[in-house]
């Protein structure tokens, strides 16, 4: 009587087959959650962002509280200007670890709360191809005290 013989090399290469097809599924998920899901046009959708904001001048504000993990609170986000600012635009910059941005606000069409509409198109590092949209507002422009909102979306890709 033969005994049965049972081909061990085979069973451990379809084991590492199976392990091997379950890693790069996992990858797949992890990037694509990273990536951000497509939207309809094909782009990446956007994700709401909430920021809020102290100033000490005209040219440096703190974030308190943000809704985006890489802008965490006590980011200090300068401004500059064109000349004297009398064209109603300035340019933030937000400077994070491993990335920065920078944008423009511009204060020339107020509507109701909505103060101004700052938009970042591109970035460095972290931040390279970052793109935001948020209405500014405040609960009392005229107060230096005041807490400052950003309210919009933010995207990473090609733009909107």
């Amino acid at each position: 009587m033969n005994p049965i013989r049972i081909d061990t090399t085979t069973r451990v290469k379809g084991i590492r087959t199976r392990v091997l097809a379950l890693m790069a599924a996992g990858a797949l998920v992890a990037l694509s959650l990273g990536a951000g899901v497509a939207s309809a046009d094909g782009g990446p959708s956007p994700k709401d962002f909430h920021l809020t904001k102290t100033c000490a001048s005209n040219f440096l504000c703190t974030v308190q509280t943000d809704s985006f993990k890489w802008i965490p609170g006590g980011t200090d986000i300068t401004y500059t200007y064109n000349g004297d600012g009398s064209d109603g635009l300035a340019y933030p910059t937000i400077k994070i670890r491993h990335g920065s941005t920078t944008g423009v606000c511009d204060w020339n069409h107020p509507v109701g709360k909505v103060l101004a509409v700052c938009t970042f198109s591109t970035g460095t590092g972290r931040l390279t191809q970052f793109h935001l949209r948020v209405d500014v507002s405040a609960d009392d422009p005229n107060d230096p005290n005041s807490i400052w909102y950003w309210d919009g979306t933010y995207w990473f890709g090609g733009g909107h």
